[in-house]
């Protein structure tokens, strides 16, 4: 009686199949691009808006970062050049293309933290996303997926280059980002260390 069960089963799911294959045949195989056509303006539109959420939507997550570990004040003093060190990525196809004709010739002053504000008010850290006060300056940070989901091709310098969503960002240091928080305290009391343990596991 199991036998006559399965070979039913197994009837029944290849039967399942030969519907699957005969219903595609009739589905045609290409659609010509048609602007007015809701359906592709719509795919499109939807292509974009996921695009979108998954470059530069924190979700919330900057109170976290900002409020609670101040992440936002060591960013302030973190230079381009050490924010590269640590594996953070940077979109040259968001710079505006003086910058970017700047950058090819060494002319942009990779120490500089301010640098790194302008960086951040272009959308151009990958991963990163800086809301910024009326008069430029950086209210609040927050991640986005693109921080471990997202590289370049390196094509205009070391960790500088076109975007890659979706390649693993295998150079990122996280534990380093993070140590730069002043305030670690919050993570210690959740983990029941003390805040310097929580720093030595970060740098290690």
């Amino acid at each position: 009686m199991r036998y006559r069960e399965v070979l039913s089963r197994l009837l029944a799911g290849l039967a399942g199949a030969l519907l699957l294959v005969c219903l595609t045949a009739l589905v045609p195989t290409s659609r010509p691009a048609d602007a007015n056509d809701p359906i592709t303006a719509n795919s499109a539109r939807m292509l974009d808006e996921g695009r979108d959420t998954f470059r530069y939507e924190t979700f919330g997550d900057q109170v976290f970062w900002t409020r609670v570990l101040g992440l936002d004040q060591a960013i302030r003093q973190v230079s381009p050049r050490a924010a590269l060190g640590v594996g953070l990525k940077v979109d040259a196809q968001a710079l505006p293309p003086e910058v970017l004709t700047a950058l090819r010739h060494g002319k942009v002053n990779l120490d500089d933290p301010a640098v790194t504000r302008d960086l951040l008010k272009s959308r151009a850290v990958v991963g990163v996303k800086g809301f910024l006060n009326p008069d430029g300056s950086l209210r609040s940070v927050g991640i986005t997926c693109g921080l471990c989901h997202s590289t370049v091709d390196d094509s205009t310098a070391p960790g500088i280059g076109r975007r890659l969503d979706g390649w693993a960002n295998r150079d990122l240091n996280v534990g380093a980002i993070v140590n730069l928080a002043p305030n670690l305290q919050p993570v210690a009391h959740l983990l029941g260390v003390d805040e310097g343990t929580v720093r030595t596991v970060l740098q290690s």
